[in-house]
């Protein structure tokens, strides 16, 4: 039993001797090394990120729409232009009347969302298009997104 148990301490301890022989933190060159293109994990080839008329990557931004902000029933912005990849917040601000809004995708993006007084509800937008939303009954609250 004491043999099997030194054997198996000799061959774990030559197993970790093995991994730490030349690491000291320092790259090593490798003969006829090719280098290797690694993508970001987040973006495939196939994505086509957001950029400036400079060409530079142009960072997510979070948005708000507030709806019945100030006791009146109403989205503000009503209108928005947003690229690909922003985040917009749907925020109830109605604290008097203490009223559930519905708002509703005319494009599907959701099944439907109700927001409580004080309560929001975000979507991030990954593709171009149009996007209305309603927010049943009041018509003054329905609102475009623009992505571009």
């Amino acid at each position: 039993m004491k043999s099997k148990i030194l054997v198996l301490i000799l061959v774990l301890s030559s197993l970790l001797m093995a991994g730490c022989i030349g690491d000291n933190g320092d790259e090593v060159p490798v003969d006829n090394e090719t280098p290797v293109d690694v993508p970001d994990e987040n973006i495939s080839e196939d994505d086509d990120v957001p950029v400036d008329e400079n060409g530079d990557v142009i960072e997510p931004q979070t948005y708000m729409i507030r709806l019945g902000r100030l006791d009146r029933y109403a989205a503000i912005p009503n209108y928005l232009e947003i690229n690909r990849g922003d985040t917009i917040i749907w925020r109830n601000e109605m604290k008097e009347r203490k009223l559930l809004f519905e708002v509703i995708s005319e494009d599907n993006l959701w099944e439907e969302e109700r927001i409580a007084p004080g309560m929001q509800f975000n979507y991030t937008f990954t593709e171009q298009g149009a996007y209305n939303f309603t927010v049943p009954p009041w018509d003054a609250m329905n609102h475009t997104v623009i992505v571009k």
